[in-house]
């Protein structure tokens, strides 16, 4: 008798595990009435919950091209695919589908080393004495830290004679031009008014930050913010301790530093003055050509939409 008791409670327990299990292999989520549905798989969104208990939605379908769902679910909207921006130096390295999202990566000779926490990709570093170790995906190249002996005379050679051999040649066309009255020796022209450079207003900077910080270079990133003066000395020092080998994200990290203490108001204004103050105007003009390009491709891109 008690072995009868025992085969029916187990039949029992089957049946309430192959309920769940078998007829609902995602799982189960409640409706608003209080009914349990089995969930829609990956890659597809609810359209009608369930009319009983532990059956399946009476319709689940599949997301739109340009979405996606990665999980078991009872959504009814499906999450819009993430796009590689190319001005942060991404590429597409893997299609959305309608069951997983966009995978970025960096773009060639380029790397990142922020793990799933990637948003800009930098480029590659040269090496002055030979590569160790070739830059990748997720980490910048590997320098050897000297020549070998045996070659440094052979390298100082090859860089002193080209430098003499400029030297000369520009000696030799200056007399000749100044013999035949034809050069006019004028001082540098300093370009005081910021604003023939057509200053595009209170431009929001902080997608251009990547794109601005190469080409502006630690070191003029630098010289803007401590000519400023909006932030510490300590606060460049931290950035600096921070980044000790990639100048191009101690470059980005202080340019950015500064954008955030700064505010948008005025902002591109302030950068241009100030770089034009220290004898950058062709920096200036640089970055005012790619806010100015970035801008249109959006402005155009908006009006295809």
């Amino acid at each position: 008798m008690e072995g009868k008791k025992l085969l029916a409670l187990l039949c029992v327990s089957w049946s309430v595990f192959c309920l769940t299990e078998c007829v609902c292999p995602e799982g189960l989520y409640t409706t608003s009435n209080r009914l349990e549905c089995c969930l829609c798989p990956r890659g597809f969104r609810l359209m009608n919950d369930c009319i009983s208990p532990r059956t399946p939605p009476q319709k689940c379908e599949v997301c739109d091209p340009g979405t996606y769902l990665d999980h078991p679910n009872s959504e009814q909207k499906c999450e819009r695919c993430k796009t590689c921006d190319n001005f942060a130096n991404m590429v597409e390295g893997q299609r959305c589908t309608p069951s997983s999202n966009t995978v970025c990566v960096c773009k060639d000779d380029h790397y990142c080393d922020k793990g799933d926490e990637c948003k800009v990709c930098y480029p590659c570093s040269t090496c002055e004495f030979g590569i160790k170790v070739p830059c990748n995906l997720t980490s910048d190249t590997q320098c050897n830290e000297k020549a070998p002996e045996e070659s440094k005379i052979t390298t100082a050679i090859a860089i002193t004679v080209p430098i003499i051999a400029l030297i000369a040649v520009t000696l030799i066309v200056v007399f000749f031009l100044w013999k035949r009255k034809r050069l006019c020796f004028k001082s540098d022209e300093k370009f005081e008014n910021p604003e023939s450079l057509e200053l595009l207003g209170d431009t929001d900077l902080e997608r251009f930050l990547p794109r601005i910080s190469e080409i502006l270079g630690f070191k003029v990133v630098r010289n803007v913010v401590r000519r400023q003066g909006m932030l510490s000395q300590t606060i460049i020092d931290n950035v600096m301790d921070e980044n000790p080998r990639d100048a191009n994200e101690r470059a980005y990290q202080l340019l950015k530093a500064w954008y955030e203490k700064h505010g948008m108001k005025g902002a591109y204004k302030a950068l241009t003055e100030n770089l034009i103050a220290i004898n950058m105007r062709s920096k200036a003009e640089e970055v005012h050509e790619l806010i100015k390009e970035l801008s249109n491709r959006g402005e155009r891109r908006n009006g295809d939409v």
